[in-house]
């Protein structure tokens, strides 16, 4: 449940911060595995 709780606080985070990419969260025995993180780095 931490690591939940740790992710939506990401979550409303990146949120605030204008984030353009997405998150990749993958599961392993119903848990969290890896939370990975991909943002555009140039914008025009």
């Amino acid at each position: 449940m931490e690591r939940f709780e740790k992710i939506m606080e990401l979550v409303k985070d990146l949120i605030k911060g204008q984030f353009t990419g997405y998150l990749k969260i993958n599961f392993s025995q119903g848990g969290i595995s890896r939370v990975e993180k991909f943002e555009e780095v140039l914008k025009k």
